[in-house]
């Protein structure tokens, strides 16, 4: 029967010649457990609400093109004020220019009419963070995921290595009882019944261990999914002691066909996200400096007015503003330099984030040939080993083998078998992390 694990992994890892790789079905298990980390995870929650509050922030940059109203309203005590003793029909008097008490009550609009484009770029450069901070949302939606399936299979070879363990300590128990009745008919010793004993106790101290390794992969499951039960169930099954000849085989990604690699993968992308981020950047500081025409107009109530100037009258008032910045100390120019200075920055962390890819990938090829190879010969050994324990527990019921050499055989198999599964847990982990590399996304789409 072949690996189910082996069968996982090869439709993990088979790429097309553009270095696309197909979509691999998910245990249904882990596919929910997935989908309830991306639902319950309080990071992915928290990036969320920041890309709302910064498309909210896209909308507020928009409305510097919009007129803006607002009322007023002012009192002020004025005194001394202009005023003249002057004749009115043969009587002198003093005649006031100004109330000492001035009202103002109004309703001021507002409207910018051109500013070289600014509004655009602030918009463009509001946008551009958004987008940064969705890829950065995209990117630990994939990690998570990846995390969460790290996780289950890492269950799911712990379980089966308690499997593994239960069988050593069964006839590792099992020699016991027949040394000690071997011992009571004289034809063993007191050493050989305490060696596998001590190799019973041994067996059990590593099932133990391996307990407490499971419980803590629980909790980490729990903790990304936010479930107190999640359902494992499937997880064991996705690997398997079965030998498969060495008929099912990953076949490691193509590098030098792997420009598509680079093109997928999210860490990539939210480099050259953010180089176009320094491009908005560039133009938001070159308009930065630019002039700015604007209306402005205003109706409403104010006193003042000869002759009855403490009598509030309607008025209305309107015109256009032009500033046009001239000197600003350099600001500009350094803001500029500085802006130009990000954007090479971020263009030499897109060729990084490449090399970094380039040099994953290869990695991993050589992880998985590794793998490979030596998976296909722990499949002959544990073989090879089994029969070489089915000899000696032969020999030891016809009394012709020692305790050391019985002993070595159970070694071998239980090496070989655990061996065995970590190879599969190894391939297993070389294809999420290759698929991650991708950019691939374990849902599909």
């Amino acid at each position: 029967m072949q690996s189910k694990f082996l069968t996982i992994a090869l439709l993990l890892a088979v790429c097309v010649a553009q270095a696309q790789t197909q979509p691999v079905p998910l245990p249904d298990d882990l596919r929910a457990l997935v989908q309830q980390a991306n639902t319950n995870y309080p990071s992915l929650k928290q990036q969320q609400q920041l890309i709302q509050a910064n498309e909210l922030r896209t909308d507020i940059a928009r409305t510097a093109m919009r007129p803006n109203v607002n009322g007023n309203a002012s009192y002020q005590y004025v005194t001394p004020v202009a005023q003249a003793t002057l004749p009115v029909d043969g009587v002198n008097r003093t005649l006031q220019f100004q109330p000492n008490h001035n009202v103002n009550a109004n309703l001021g609009v507002g409207q910018t009419i051109y500013d070289w484009g600014r509004t655009n770029a602030s918009v463009k450069q509001a946008a551009d963070n958004v987008q940064v901070l969705r890829r950065g949302l995209e990117i630990t939606q994939q990690s998570l995921a990846y995390q969460v399936a790290a996780a289950y299979y890492g269950i799911g070879f712990l379980q089966r290595s308690l499997s593994v363990q239960d069988s050593v300590i069964q006839t590792a128990g099992a020699n016991v009882k027949l040394l000690v009745t071997r011992l009571q008919n004289g034809d063993a010793l007191q050493y050989d019944v305490l060696t596998q004993q001590v190799r019973v106790k041994t067996a059990q101290n590593r099932k133990i261990e391996i307990q407490n390794q499971l419980e803590r992969q629980l909790a980490v499951l729990t903790y990304l999914t936010g479930n107190l039960n999640p359902d494992i169930s499937r997880a064991m099954s996705q690997f398997s002691l079965e030998a498969t000849g060495g008929s099912a085989t990953t076949q490691p990604y193509i590098i030098a066909e792997g420009q598509t690699a680079l093109a997928g993968n999210k860490d990539v992308q939210l480099a050259q996200d953010r180089v176009r981020q320094a491009e908005t950047d560039i133009i938001v500081n070159d308009l930065s400096g630019r002039p700015n025409l604007s209306f402005l107009g205003s109706a409403g109530f104010r006193n003042g007015y000869l002759p009855a100037i403490n009598t509030p009258r309607f008025n209305i008032a309107a015109g256009v503003s032009l500033i046009v910045p001239i000197y600003a100390g350099k600001r500009y120019q350094l803001q500029n330099q500085a802006a130009r200075l990000n954007l090479n920055a971020s263009r030499y962390a897109v060729e990084n984030a490449n090399a970094q890819v380039r040099q994953s990938i290869a990695q991993l090829n050589a992880d998985i040939r590794s793998n490979q190879t030596r998976l296909a010969n722990l499949e002959t050994q544990v073989q090879q080993a089994q029969q070489a324990l089915q000899i000696a527990n032969a020999r030891l019921r016809n009394g012709v083998i020692t305790n050391v050499e019985l002993q070595s055989a159970e070694v071998g198999v239980e090496e070989a078998k655990l061996g065995q599964l970590n190879f599969q847990y190894q391939l297993m982990l070389n294809q999420l992390e290759l698929k991650r590399l991708l950019g691939e996304t374990l849902l599909g789409n």
